[in-house]
């Protein structure tokens, strides 16, 4: 950083300002020690700006982007950047256009001046200029030139540069969410995109597609294959999407390879993923994993194994997500043979790769016990009993150690003995974990049958157990054998009850039921100690005790009751508890995914569709641009080749190939050679090199009606050149950025700011009618606006009521299909004269259109319902101070601004009842939009209504709800 001294104030005037300045936001401390004045830095940065030297303007720009980076507000400079982008200077005219994509959503009203510039470098030489130029230009939220974003988009696609075309390809979300009516021709540019040869579009293609029209498969068929070919050589962010789409896709259009035998194209998206198991990115490996747990055969399965094991040795967080999904694949593929479960496992040959470290975390070796214990077999079940032993003495593991001895003697049969020994014996650890859990465990493995000394030996220990848990484990064991150890059980009940008062609540519960079952068994002996028991219990702290105590005393002492459902209460053989696992429910889930390692629901996650029980067509899938040979001969005949067919089998040889590469070599240098000689010719050998490359749509060749041999050859393919080949070839045909700023044209520098949000203000009860009892056929539906805050969503309550003398089934209100909802939308079963209300969120963009939704019965026809929610219900109220509330009126100024005048006075309810905000000021409310959470801010003094918002049409329709309702009431 430059620091310039301005020799206009003396030392002792700079020491007295000193304590002042510090109070100052527009002062802030550089490294020495030394005071900068923001203004005079801005005031300096916008002389060099305004200079005719571009090489002070280049310094400028060059410290401007420096201050952005490291997150400076450096907006207040944006009329001094903004003239310069017409500049001349292409080094300049990329750090313009670096800052004009931060700020040009925030300083509309200046962005729009510059439209005409932009529009201009769409059309420059340098690929560099048009691709920033663009992603300016879909920067600029404004609904207004969303048709010069169109054309722009529609020019760009097919420009010679993949760059620029990749640019387009992000460009065309946004151009959606700011006008979704234009939904047609987006998906004509996503449709040319996808049929790019380049792979540095089609991972940006592939996300467009994904964010337009996610489950229009009609238009991937002709690209499948073309993407599958293409995955290896797309960027590592692309592959994810790509594999996400493409598994997708396979669900929706492929039979399960289980039930019927593999589609061709199935395993040609195997193959073409199989490769990507290698990449170095942990997210592409476990991208791969689920394509294959969910789309391919279980045969195959076992390729991921080695990847998965390999990623095992990462940061722990990925260590943790790696190791939820291996287990949940290791829960969800038992394979059962004979008396045993044998293991036949993928990840039986890395058995030691899941042994604890002392170097994990404690999440990590808690899923590496399960792990382990999902391996056993009769085969390695004494390799992995001696490594749980071993964990058992740190105290640490101690506890999840005896839980995995349990998980194992119940998996192999023929060590249950061997594990109960070894769990007997360390019921008599000094340890109080390692007893609590083993006394735990053999409560799971001796409910149906528990030897007599085991009994005897943990009464006696009942002194030394101290955990609350293992205490209650042993008298449950006692309570449900009972009949075993007649002569013991008293005892222990008297034990229990001499220190009934300390003891914890579920022990306490556990004694309650050995008291019944002894009474039941030896009333004479016991009827004493049990109603002191029972004395004790009516008057403990506990209320779940107390209840407990008050329902078994009715129970016991009511003789028609008990006389003829003593046994079936009391002495009823309990089934054996199973062994649950949590991994099971996690299956539901797509592997990888948020939902599935949180196992929940999260918001957006879309299940992945069934199998459907045929394939689909495979002419489907026929690309465009390739002729297929097959389709044209008739069973049983051959293609007749000619000396050219002949010639380029003979290429495709290995000897061949290298001989290629090296010609391909010395002509890239020869190249090389000639772009440093003349650097004037780069634009126009790059222009005729991408014009060779353009894509054309190509036409599909319709085969003959019938075709009994096919004389003249067919034309092959061209073979195209690899496209790692063709990137060095680009690059050493552009020229070489001259410094490293060139770097940052790429680089996004949005930010995602905080905001604090606060409970809305309850409106009084207010219904609106959507459907009468005549429009809906005797059901009328009504709508409330509930005000919560829940994410992008706008909270409804449709309340339904029936109105005829006949029950209704399955009443069901339907969104339209491309709006995103949650909550509960069917009524399984509405009665005669019943009301029933429905909590449904839904996100309207952030609009006041009409939205056509439909109430449905027994799926039959549906009743239309024209909703529109005001603008004021699709806003969230945020807490500002004043000063910030200042600071952003400044900055939403121009289209941003709205002003109405009024007349009446107005109170702060008549405000808040239509548009749904926070008084942060006697005199200012403050707020955003739920979908793109833009800004709002009303000023509302005795004269005028002001409203500021990032977007303008939301807060001109805001000012003019409130406006209404002054003047209404």
């Amino acid at each position: 950083m430059v620091l310039i001294h301005y020799p206009t104030h003396s030392g002792n005037e700079m020491r007295m300002a000193y304590p002042e300045s510090l109070t100052s936001p527009e002062v802030e401390i550089a490294e020495g020690g030394i005071m900068l004045d923001n203004k005079a830095r801005f005031a300096d940065l916008k002389a060099m700006l305004d200079s005719s030297k571009d090489t002070l303007k280049m310094d400028a720009m060059k410290r401007i982007i420096q201050m952005l980076a490291k997150g400076k507000d450096v907006s207040e400079l944006f009329p001094a950047v903004v003239k310069n982008v017409a500049a001349k200077n292409l080094e300049l005219k990329k750090l313009v256009y670096v800052y004009l994509v931060r700020y040009a959503e925030e300083q509309q009203d200046l962005a729009l001046l510059s439209i005409s510039t932009f529009q201009r470098a769409l059309k420059d030489p340098n690929q560099l200029i048009r691709g920033s130029a663009l992603r300016v230009l879909s920067s600029i939220r404004v609904g207004m030139i969303a048709p010069i974003m169109l054309l722009a988009i529609k020019d760009s696609v097919r420009d010679m540069s993949p760059y620029v075309r990749k640019v387009a390809a992000h460009a065309i979300p946004k151009l959606y969410a700011l006008d979704s009516d234009l939904e047609m021709e987006l998906v004509d540019c996503i449709d040319f995109l996808l049929g790019d040869r380049r792979s540095l579009v089609l991972g940006s293609a592939v996300y467009a597609f994904e964010e337009i029209c996610p489950t229009r498969f009609d238009i991937l068929h002709k690209h499948f294959r073309s993407l599958c070919r293409a995955l290896a050589d797309v960027d590592e962010w692309g592959q994810i999407v790509m594999i996400n789409l493409l598994a997708r896709y396979a669900r929706s259009e492929f039979a399960d390879p289980e039930n019927a035998k593999v589609d061709a194209d199935l395993q040609l998206l195997l193959a073409s993923a199989r490769p990507l198991l290698q990449s170095r990115s942990c997210a592409v490996v476990m991208a791969v994993t689920q394509l294959y747990y969910h789309c391919g055969p279980k045969a195959q399965l076992g390729q991921v194994g080695k990847a998965l094991v390999r990623l095992l040795r990462g940061p722990r967080e990925v260590q943790y997500v790696v190791l939820l999904n291996v287990a949940t694949m290791c829960e969800n593929q038992p394979v059962f043979e004979g008396t045993f479960a044998i293991s036949r496992n993928m990840f039986d040959p890395f058995l030691k790769s899941f042994f604890v470290r002392s170097s994990d975390p404690s999440f990590v070796k808690e899923l590496k016990l399960y792990v382990m214990t999902s391996l056993v077999s009769e085969s390695n079940v004494h390799v992995i009993l001696r490594e749980l032993q071993t964990y058992v003495s740190m105290s640490e593991l101690a506890g999840g150690a005896v839980e995995a001895i349990g998980r194992c003697a119940v998996r192999v049969g023929a060590v249950s003995d061997s594990c109960m020994a070894g769990l007997i014996q360390l019921i008599a650890s000094p340890n109080e974990e390692v007893v609590c859990a083993a006394v735990c465990v053999l409560k799971r493995l001796l409910h149906a049958s528990a030897p007599i000394p085991l009994l005897s030996r943990l009464i006696r220990l009942t002194h030394s157990i101290q955990a609350p848990p293992a205490r209650a484990c042993v008298v449950w064991l006692v309570t449900t054998h009972v009949d075993k150890v007649i002569d013991m059980a008293p005892d222990l009940l008297r034990i229990l009850a001499k220190n009934f008062a300390n003891e914890h609540e579920s022990v306490k519960v556990e004694t309650l039921k050995l008291a019944v079952r002894l009474w039941m068994v030896q009333r004479e002996k016991v009827d004493k100690l049990v109603e002191y028991v029972f004395q004790l219990a009516r008057f403990d702290r506990s209320y779940d005790v107390r209840d407990r105590c008050r329902f078994l005393r009715n129970l016991l002492f009511n003789t028609s009751i008990l006389s003829s459902h003593a046994e079936e209460i009391f002495l009823a053989t309990k089934p054996a508890p199973a062994l649950q696992s949590s991994f099971k429910d996690r299956a539901q889930f797509q592997l990888g995914s948020l939902s599935h390692v949180l196992n929940q629901r999260c918001s957006l996650y879309k299940d992945l569709p069934d199998f459907p029980e045929i394939s689909s067509d495979a002419t489907l899938r026929r690309e465009a641009n390739v002729v297929d040979q097959t389709q044209w001969l008739e069973e049983g005949e051959e293609v007749e080749e000619d000396d050219e067919d002949e010639d380029e089998d003979e290429e495709e040889s290995d000897g061949d190939e290298d001989e290629e590469e090296d010609e391909g070599d010395e002509e890239d240098e020869d190249e090389e050679d000639d772009d440093e000689d003349s650097d004037e010719n780069d634009s126009n050998e790059e222009s005729s090199e991408e014009s060779e490359e353009e894509i054309v749509p190509p036409k599909r060749a319709a085969p003959p009606q019938k075709v009994v041999k096919v004389v003249q050859p067919v034309s092959k393919p061209v073979k195209p050149v690899k496209p790692i080949k063709r990137e060095m070839e680009k690059a050493k045909k552009e020229p070489a950025p001259s410094s490293a700023m060139d770097l940052l044209v790429d680089l996004d520098f949005s930010t995602a700011g905080t905001r604090t949000l606060v409970e809305p203000t309850t409106l009084p009860d207010k219904k609106i009618d959507l459907l009468n009892v005549v429009e809906g056929g005797g059901v009328e539906v009504s709508l409330e606006f509930a005000r919560k805050n829940q994410q992008q969503y706008t909270p409804l309550i449709f309340t339904v009521s029936n109105k005829t003398d006949d029950e209704m089934n399955e009443v069901e209100i339907c969104p339209p299909e491309e709006m995103d909802t949650n909550g509960e939308r069917k009524i399984v079963s509405l009665s005669a004269g019943a009301s029933v209300s429905l909590k449904i969120g839904a996100d309207f963009g952030d609009s006041g259109r009409k939205s056509e939704w439909t109430l449905t019965r027994d799926g039959g026809d549906g009743r239309k319902i024209d909703l529109e929610v005001p603008l004021g219900e699709q806003l969230q109220p945020v807490k500002m101070s004043e000063s910030e509330a200042l600071n952003e009126r400044k900055r939403l100024s121009g289209l941003n601004r709205h002003q109405i005048s009024i007349d009446t006075e107005w109170t702060s309810e008549q405000v808040l009842a239509v548009a749904n905000l926070h008084q942060s000021g006697d005199e200012l409310f403050t707020g955003q939009t739920r979908s793109r959470k833009d800004l709002v801010i009303a000023t509302i003094t005795a004269k005028s209504i002001e409203v500021c918002c990032d977007n303008s049409v939301v807060g001109r329709m805001i000012a003019a709800a409130i406006q209404k309702s002054i003047q209404h009431k």
